[in-house]
């Protein structure tokens, strides 16, 4: 059977920390990403190569190089995360994961207005980057899509004032993995070129889109 067990499970060590540093926005929807990508033989849920040059919303993203634009979104620690809950049916012999983002926004603006509402419109696939440095891909097949979300002003002088956006996928998968990245400084004392996508073989064919 496809589903027989592999592997047993250790109580590891208590070196990571909670929350979401980035999420990545895919400019559009790629309807065929498990088609085109590249999957690594021992962990079939870490994606090695994206197959990006053939993703079917590629564009020139300079020097005649076809690739894909993400729009970066920093965090707040402690005010945005990911889950993922497990649904399993055996009565209908069904199995699948919902993914969800729940991220928080500071600060109000016409600007931000405008790009949240095309956010609301948009189906995408997203990348998003924990805290650990693991870089996960939501909605591979289907899509993230816009569930909910607040602008807010708060109420007292120590409120918040800014936006709330809950994005929700339905997938056959968990959620897939990137390859890990060096982290931002490569060892070196470098910045990492391509942070956090540097563990992909064509990260280079990614254009990271950064807020101004």
């Amino acid at each position: 059977m496809a589903c027989n067990l592999t592997r047993g499970l250790l109580v590891d060590c208590k070196d990571q920390i909670g929350g979401l540093k980035k999420i990545y926005f895919v400019k559009s929807f790629c309807s065929d990403i498990l088609g085109r990508a590249t999957f690594n033989n021992t962990n079939p849920l870490q994606m090695d190569d994206a197959g990006i040059e053939n993703w079917d919303i590629k564009e020139d993203i300079g020097s005649g190089v076809d690739g894909v634009q993400v729009f970066q979104y920093d965090l707040r620690p402690n005010l945005s995360s990911m889950t993922v809950n497990f649904n399993s049916d055996p009565a209908t012999g069904t199995t699948f994961f919902e993914q969800t983002l729940s991220i928080s926004l500071q600060k109000l603006s016409v600007a931000q207005t405008n790009e949240l509402k095309l956010v609301a419109y948009n189906r995408s696939q997203v990348f998003v980057l924990d805290q650990n440095d693991n870089v996960f891909l939501l909605g591979i097949s289907n899509g993230v899509d816009v569930s909910g979300g607040t602008a807010v002003t708060g109420v007292a002088k120590g409120d918040m004032t800014g936006f709330t956006l809950e994005l929700r996928a339905e997938e056959k998968e968990p959620m897939i993995w990137l390859p890990p990245t060096q982290g931002q400084s490569n060892g070196s004392g470098s910045i990492t070129t391509n942070y956090p996508f540097d563990g992909l073989a064509d990260d280079a064919k990614l254009l990271i889109t950064k807020g101004s």
